[in-house]
């Protein structure tokens, strides 16, 4: 059994992120659960490797500091959407939480000085298509036929293509009245969809 990068707590199974679009099983991801901070980690992400994919999340910003958005696995959304999280994606090897976000960023050698959860923004899309998933074949059909990954294919594929784009269409704006006050409301009780933190670098990692 592997143990928590944040806090060294045994990690245990959550759930399998995939297939993709193609439905090839070979590119799920397992993913693992802290039960006492709540971290989500890849399972086949090194523990040497956690500071790196973390600060794979940062930009600079004025002043020397260090902007990270992640996504929550201690939102309302996470909970609500299970495997049919937006957020979740096979690339995306990390999803910290309020409590292990600063042993995270300490390792790395961030020391967070401002941590929040935005109430508008990327939260706000996660949570609406969150709920969405619920009602289509595809996850996260809208994101990804804007994108232009998802295409329809042939046959039955087709079939289920053309039904998810009939429900996304007519569930969009009732999807919107409801998860838009959500994750307003999970975001005022530091539950919302992404965490920001601003940090700068410790003295030791200079």
């Amino acid at each position: 059994m592997s143990a928590c990068p944040a806090c060294g707590e045994p990690l245990f199974g959550w759930l399998l992120v995939g297939p993709d679009e193609n439905g090839n099983p070979n590119d799920s991801v397992l993913l693992e659960r802290c039960e006492h901070c709540r971290l989500g980690v890849a399972a086949d992400l090194a523990p040497a490797s956690t500071p790196s994919a973390l600060l794979g999340f940062a930009r600079q910003i004025p002043e020397g500091r260090f902007e990270l958005r992640v996504a929550n696995r201690a939102s309302v959304q996470a909970s609500l959407g299970g495997s049919h999280w937006a957020a979740l994606e096979r690339q995306r090897g990390l999803y910290p939480t309020p409590q292990s976000l600063p042993p995270l960023a300490a390792a790395a050698g961030l020391e967070i000085e401002e941590l929040r959860c935005p109430r508008r923004g990327q939260g706000q899309a996660w949570m609406w298509q969150t709920i969405l998933n619920a009602f289509t074949f595809h996850e996260n059909f809208a994101r990804d036929v804007r994108a232009g990954t998802l295409r329809p294919g042939s046959g039955r594929g087709r079939l289920r293509f053309g039904i998810d784009a009939v429900v996304t269409a007519l569930a969009a704006l009732p999807v919107a009245l409801v998860s838009a006050p959500l994750e307003l409301f999970a975001a005022l009780l530091g539950r919302g969809g992404e965490l920001v933190a601003v940090a700068r670098r410790t003295e030791s990692s200079l």
